[in-house]
Formats: C-alpha cells, structure tokens, sequence
C-alpha cells in the first residue's frame, strides 16, 4: 500500500477530502464533496449525531479505505473523468492544497476506515434553499420559491411525491443543532465555500462570519462564494440594514463569483428576480468599496442563454469584470437534459460554433490567453459532440411555455432564436 504522501503526490484516485472536509446540502444528505454524485451521499445530518459521527458513517469509512488503496469510489466519477480529459479538478487542487499539511489525520486512519479525529480545514455546507430567485434552470432543491411555484403548477401530493417534504423551505439547521456542532469546529476553517439557495440571504452565513470575526480568525480564512448578486446588506438583529462591506472588510482573501446567465431583459426573464440595474451596481459597487475581492462571474450555459451568452460576456469584458487573468467560471448545463445545448439542431450549433470562434481568435496564443480561451472551446466541444433531439426540444418547449404561463412571460419575445428551435422540433421528419 502507498504512504500518506505517495497518496498525495502520486495517486489516481486518492483525495485528502473525506479527511478534512464537511459538505452537506439543505435536504440534510452529506456528500463527500460538491463534484461528487448527489445521487450517492455518504452520510446524513441528524441532531443525534455528533459531526465526528456522521464523518464516520459506514460509506465514509468504505470510502476512506478504497482511497488509501488508490481504488476508484464510484461516487467520485466526475473527477476521474474530468481529469481524462485533461481538466484540473477539485481532487487534485485540495491534494496540492492540503495533502502534504494533513499526512498526520492520513496515517492515523483506523483499520475499518473511521477517523478519531476531523479537522474540518475546508466548509462547504448549503444550509438552506431559501432564495429570491426563480432561475429556469434551477428547481425547488435549491430555490424555496421553485418549490411553491411547483405546488401550484402540480399540487401538493404530486410535490411531496417528487420531493418526499410538503415544505418547500428546507434547511439542514432548522432546528439550531448543526450550528452548535459547528462552533468545535470552526476554528480550523482555512477555506470556506459559500453557495445556496442564496447564501446573502441566509442567516448562518453571518453567523459563520461574525464568529470568525469575534474570535480574530477572520484574517486567515479564505472565502469562496458562488452568489447571485441580488443584495449586498443584510438585516442585523433588530432587522436594521447593514452593509455587507463592513463584514468583508475583515476578510482579506476572498473569491466571489457573480452566477448571471444573461444581462438585460434577458437575464430577467431567465432567473426570476434577476434585476439587471441592481446586480450591476453591486457588481461596481463591490470593487469600489471592497476591491480586495477577486470578482468574476460563474455562467451555467443552456438553451436558455446560449444565443445571448456572447452579449453577456462583451458587457463583462468591455467593463472589466472578465479577464484574461480573470475569465469566467463557465458551467455547461447537464441536467435536466432536455435544455442541454447538445440536443439543439445542427444548424444551430454549428452556427453557435462559428460565432464563438471568432472569440478564440480575439485572444492570442499567449499562456495569459488560454483560459480565457478555453471556455469558450468547452462550449464549442459541447456543441460539435451533440446531436439534435426533438423529442426533448419539445420537452423543453413544453416546460418553457409551462414557465411562461404561470409566470406571464414569453421567453421567445427577448431570445428570438428560440422560435427558429421551436419551428425545427414541430417540424415532421
């Protein structure tokens, strides 16, 4: 068997995660980490369990013994397949980033796998899908809004039959026990990762801060958001507004990324709630007043915003929220399928194709280049592996129209490409 830092250095399947890191979603299900298969959690938040406890579940133990055999884990697939293809993954970088540091918590791993000990060096729990938003891409798992839309589309037993819960706000600390669990370990936060729901709007977010402020640890921590960018204060105590920058400011390692599909009119009508002339002044807002956060912005491309991603990007670059140093975190829609960008007709994508060519032809070949670069060739990839799929464009269509009617919008009239798609999928083969 390999040592803790052949493990670490040279490894294939091996990752430091299920030793140093907590990553549970509102639903209460633990993962091992945000990459892995959510269909697969390892363990489960219950207020009956210490943290150490559900660290120690019998899937975290067969996972732990698999890793240190160099054994593939099944729920670990999107790594082993990102890096296939050449992508530097989450796997690697928390190995590069904190292997070599946590060789101790490795050795000192029990014969069945168990841990007597968790440092939980990196935090990544989604404590709740309460969000101002209703983004098409999204659904009621990580929007409570979603979740009451859902109920008056379907009813509420077909809801608690999709969903198992008739709520639609869930929240793994709802009854303030994770919390208190959390207070032991806080303290060895390096790194944490905020995401929701709508983490600005959630309430242990700021408890989370202000205990790292408090307790002189704010200096060295790092934070990683994924955010909406719909707000930039939050309410204090006696449900005063306060300014987010204040709580920032004592944060000198931050990494924010703005999750916009689209600007304008149609940005608004793709996520729910979505209000351009706000999310663009707390974008100028925060690198005037908080210019120590590196700000960028994390797109997921779909059906919905593939033909107006190119104007998003021009507003972006043109005023200096993307880089070549700085380019975005670009998300391919995977699911649900029938608003993949795959399924469109060739014509389409081909047309897509050419249009984002001419963006990689902007950029030398420089290395300062190739990121910026390279999110635009996934899309063209994605676009050159798909093959056109009416019955699921018609799937798409139904749902969009289903959006647009209890919604009182009409998504074809701000992206006009989507009537040609529709025409192709009505028409008979």
């Amino acid at each position: 068997m390999k040592t803790a830092k052949q493990l670490v250095k040279d490894s294939k399947h091996f990752c430091i995660l299920p030793w140093i890191h907590f990553h549970a979603w509102p639903d209460r299900k633990v993962m091992p980490c945000c990459i892995a298969d959510s269909d697969m959690p390892v363990s489960e938040v219950r207020s009956d369990q210490s943290i150490l406890e559900m660290m120690n579940s019998e899937d975290y133990k067969d996972m732990r013994l698999k890793m240190l055999a160099d054994e593939p884990v099944e729920a670990c697939n999107r790594c082993y397949e990102l890096e296939n293809d050449g992508t530097w993954t989450l796997r690697q970088s928390q190995n590069a980033v904190r292997g070599m540091e946590s060789e101790d918590l490795i050795e000192c791993t029990n014969l069945d796998g168990s841990i007597d000990e968790f440092q939980m060096k990196y935090m990544d729990i989604r404590f709740s899908n309460l969000c101002n938003y209703k983004c098409r891409s999204c659904g009621p798992e990580c929007s409570n809004l979603h979740g009451e839309e859902e109920i008056k589309l379907v009813g509420l037993d077909e809801f608690e039959r999709r969903f198992n819960r008739t709520e639609t706000l869930v929240n793994c600390n709802d009854d303030g026990v994770l919390m208190d669990q959390l207070q032991d370990y806080l303290g060895d936060v390096q790194e944490c990762y905020f995401a929701g729901g709508e983490i600005l709007v959630t309430k242990e977010h700021y408890q989370c801060l202000k205990y790292w402020i408090d307790n002189d640890m704010a200096k060295d921590v790092k934070l990683n958001y994924t955010t909406n960018m719909s707000v930039v204060t939050y309410k204090d105590k006696n449900n005063k507004d306060q300014s987010l920058f204040d709580l920032w400011k004592h944060f000198p390692h931050i990494e924010m990324w703005a999750s916009i599909d689209a600007i304008e009119e149609q940005g608004e009508i793709i996520r729910k709630g979505f209000k351009w002339a706000k999310v663009k002044q707390n974008l100028l807002d925060i690198r005037e007043h908080a210019s120590h956060i590196k700000l960028g912005i994390t797109p997921t491309i779909s059906i919905w915003n593939v033909f107006v991603y190119s104007k998003m990007f021009d507003w972006m670059y043109d005023n200096g929220f993307i880089s070549t140093h700085n380019p975005p975190r670009v998300n391919v829609l995977t699911y649900p399928d029938n608003a993949s960008i795959k399924i469109l007709p060739e014509n389409m994508r081909v047309r897509l194709i050419r249009e984002f060519k001419h963006y990689i032809a902007k950029f030398s070949e420089n290395d300062d280049d190739v990121h910026i670069k390279n999110g635009w060739k996934v899309l063209i990839q994605t676009l050159w592996e798909g093959r056109d799929d009416r019955g699921r464009l018609l799937d798409f269509f139904d749902i969009t129209d289903e959006k647009d009617r209890v919604r009182d919008e009409e998504l074809v009239t701000v992206v006009p490409e989507l009537l040609e798609v529709r025409e192709w999928a009505n028409r008979k083969e």
